[in-house]
């Protein structure tokens, strides 16, 4: 849990900083309701699949050109577990950086699009 004078000290940082750097990955997602890949409950850590393969076996180039139905399949749950999720607060509080006076950067491995 974060304290309020942690969250203070950041705000402090910010507010004297040029240019601010954010890296984030699946993490800062997930509660937006978006599964994670690798983090608790991840795409990656349940195991083998009801076709008996690893996830990222599943959705692999080989066994989307030798059986497209499995990995069309995992494409399938992954959409309806991504399809009403919406921006969070950490992704809205970026966004209200980026209208100040300095100059802010997202650095980030997603493609939800709510950089």
């Amino acid at each position: 849990m974060t304290s309020e004078s942690d969250l203070d000290q950041v705000t402090g940082w910010l507010e004297v900083a040029r240019r601010v750097l954010f890296i984030t990955g699946a993490g800062i997602s997930a509660d937006s309701g978006l599964p994670t890949y690798r983090g608790v409950g991840g795409l990656y850590n349940r195991g083998v699949t009801e076709d008996g393969m690893a996830i990222e076996e599943a959705l692999s180039g080989d066994v989307f050109s030798s059986r497209p139905e499995v990995t069309w399949r995992y494409l399938r749950q992954i959409e309806a577990a991504c399809r009403d999720a919406t921006c969070n607060r950490a992704h809205n509080v970026i966004a209200l950086l980026e209208r100040g006076p300095r100059e802010i950067w997202v650095l980030t491995q997603n493609v939800d699009g709510f950089h």
